[in-house]
């Protein structure tokens, strides 16, 4: 038998990756088009430029009302292209998996944040890592509300493993994808650096600015424990984006499941900078689609992790911050 070609391989990469099923899809889960998936993203584009620059619903409160809204929009679409029948083929369970899920998304972001910390605790104190409670509080958060809840529930609500729901080892089919990530980190690193420089991402990054002495300095090991903590955080997140709420759609939505995804996990940027929150819409299409091919989240891990973190780093050197080893 003779060796594939690297052309003919690359093609049929390409032919999987844009394949309009996925493997976990049921029988009755109709195929992907693109033009509904475009108009989709359209549509949150145009909710998230409302937001940052009309003032629509801007308040955090308004939080679940830019849910409701999107997943109204999403629903909209895929009736247009699909018709009605579209509907009647979510389940029970997925309307329930999808409807706990939001509903841990909406405590995490109203009670979990650092705001959250400030609330139930006060204010942060100065002196070692006490800049940082609000920020491990918000870590341990999000691992209890984006991971721990919704898998449990999961598993003893509807048996699923959290091999089912994207924390298992890479399906038969996905090995050959593993490239596409680190293609994707050195595609999107000269525009991190390139926005590393502008004003609005200088004043939300560093994430780890309450550790910084009024001189610039940053002791290592409080950034090391910071580092650690926010690692969690997106293992916690693209358990959960790309995980949960993904995969639980996929068996009736097949890969417009993460359509359904894509709306709180875009609101959940409202905050970042506008070019952020709007590049999490391709970001949250990329690594969702990789996610379903290559069943499971892990190198989405890396990836969204190696992304931040470089982030960070580059927001560090711009500003002139020194990170120090000693006290």
């Amino acid at each position: 038998m003779s060796t594939p070609q690297p052309a003919g391989r690359f093609r049929r990469l390409v032919s999987e990756l844009l394949a309009p099923t996925s493997e976990g899809a049921g029988p009755a889960a109709p195929p992907v088009r693109l033009t509904p998936l475009l108009i989709i993203c359209l549509g949150l584009a145009l909710q998230v430029v409302a937001r940052y620059e009309w003032g629509f619903l801007k308040a955090n409160e308004w939080q679940l009302a830019h849910i409701g809204i999107g997943v109204a929009w999403v629903l909209v679409v895929l009736v247009a292209f699909h018709g009605l029948g579209i509907l009647r083929r979510i389940s029970t369970r997925t309307w329930v998996l999808l409807g706990v899920g939001v509903g841990c998304f909406a405590i995490f972001w109203y009670y979990g944040r650092v705001n959250g910390y400030r609330r139930f605790f006060g204010p942060m104190g100065t002196e070692g890592l006490e800049p940082l409670y609000g920020f491990f509080y918000f870590s341990a958060m999000a691992l209890l509300l984006r991971l721990i809840i919704p898998y449990a529930f999961a598993r003893y609500a509807f048996g699923l493993r959290p091999s089912d729901l994207g924390l298992g080892r890479s399906g038969s089919k996905g090995a050959h994808f593993r490239w596409i990530y680190l293609a994707l980190f050195l595609f999107v690193l000269p525009v991190v650096i390139y926005v590393s420089t502008t004003a609005p991402f200088l004043a939300k990054y560093p994430m780890c600015k309450g550790i910084v002495s009024p001189e610039g300095g940053i002791p290592f090991a409080s950034f090391f424990a910071f580092e650690c903590a926010y690692l969690l955080i997106f293992v916690s997140g693209e358990a959960f984006w790309r995980g949960y709420l993904t995969f639980s759609g996929e068996r009736d939505l097949g890969l417009y499941a993460v359509a359904i995804m894509l709306v709180p996990y875009v609101t959940g940027h409202f905050g970042k900078p506008l070019a952020e929150t709007l590049g999490a819409i391709a970001t949250g299409v990329v690594l969702g689609v990789l996610a379903l091919r290559h069943r499971n989240v892990w190198l989405g891990v890396v990836l969204h992790y190696a992304v931040a973190l470089s982030m960070d780093l580059l927001a560090v050197l711009n500003k002139g911050h020194v990170i120090y080893f000693g006290d």
